[in-house]
């Protein structure tokens, strides 16, 4: 998941991004700009500019817990689509019958090509939708400095806009946001977000649903090899109602890791194929040149205070 689809908005109840990260190689950095939100929109500027120049595959590991839901799948991504075996349900290896639902499931998605169009279909408009979301943050919120560490993050502190009028139902839920967003200075990508809702989200004065004040997200976002980022970290924690008083309560929590480049034009019949072996049994064909491993996370690190003359008064305070 990258960080333009990670970056969605949360409404009644459906939930499309939310990032601590990797630390860079170290590099000399100009100091930072004197007005943060202009730092800011150069960052989604050159975020939205290297996804959309990435078209590099891979495999890796999901952890992935919800209200219904709680399972391990190895994903492989290839020019079709994603494919993805099940390989823990609640902890534990999946018995014959799950076995062979989750064989159908994919055989399904590998042979039908209105399943996958369909898939990509939604997919698409799902990162449309994100990027549009990621574009706006610039404008929708203000900002000012609040740390750096020795590791090259910066961390800015976000709150809603006043004067920022939301063009889609959506973007009503930047009103009520506020929390910390990281920036990788010497990669200029968005590494880290968490936040809360500040006040209730309604959705057509309240009738098409609202959320609670009080919710939270919290995601990572960093180089996993060969420059290529990916959110490894999201958990999002939100309640409210829906349309007919259908309660919402959003508990989500994902984990990605043991990311494996593979072949950029693998299709899906070959990530099948890939599936149904372990993935230490790969071979060199099926995988991309091995990338150079991700630095090591560093969010933990003691912050420094930026220095006073880059630092910038929080124009609410």
């Amino acid at each position: 998941m990258t960080f333009p689809r990670f970056l969605a908005a949360v409404f009644l109840g459906a939930v499309l991004f939310l990032p601590g990260a990797a630390r860079a190689q170290r590099a000399t950095a100009p100091p930072l700009p004197a007005d943060p939100a202009q730092f800011l929109r150069d960052v989604v500027k050159n975020e939205l500019a290297a996804d959309a120049a990435d078209i590099s595959h891979w495999s890796y590991r999901l952890h992935r817990e919800d209200e219904k839901n709680n399972y391990d799948r190895l994903v492989i991504e290839s020019k079709d689509g994603e494919l993805a075996r099940t390989i823990l349900w609640f902890g534990k290896p999946l018995t014959a019958d799950l076995l062979a639902k989750d064989e159908e499931r994919m055989h399904k998605l590998v042979t039908d090509p209105d399943d996958r169009a369909h898939r990509a279909k939604r997919k698409q408009d799902d990162e449309d939708k994100a990027k549009q979301l990621l574009q706006a943050i610039p404008d929708a919120f203000l900002f000012s400095y609040d740390s750096a560490d020795d590791g090259g993050l910066v961390r800015l502190n976000f709150s809603p806009n006043p004067h920022y009028s939301p063009p889609t139902r959506e973007m009503q839920v930047f009103r009520a946001m506020a929390g910390h967003i990281w920036i990788d200075r010497a990669a200029m990508r968005l590494a880290g977000i968490d936040g809360a809702l500040t006040s209730d989200v309604k959705f057509g004065w309240g009738l098409l649903g609202h959320l609670d004040k009080g919710g939270s997200f919290k995601a990572v976002h960093k180089n996993v090899g060969a420059n290529h980022w990916e959110t490894v970290s999201l958990d999002i924690n939100m309640t409210g109602r829906a349309i007919i008083f259908k309660t919402i309560d959003v508990k989500q929590q994902e984990r990605m890791s043991d990311f494996r480049r593979v072949r950029d034009n693998l299709s899906i019949d070959q990530a099948y194929r890939l599936l149904q072996k372990e993935p230490s049994t790969w071979t060199a064909n099926d995988l991309a040149p091995t990338p150079p491993p991700a630095s090591k996370a560093c969010c933990a690190a003691a912050p420094v205070k930026v220095p006073t003359n880059s630092a910038v008064k929080d124009p609410q305070k």
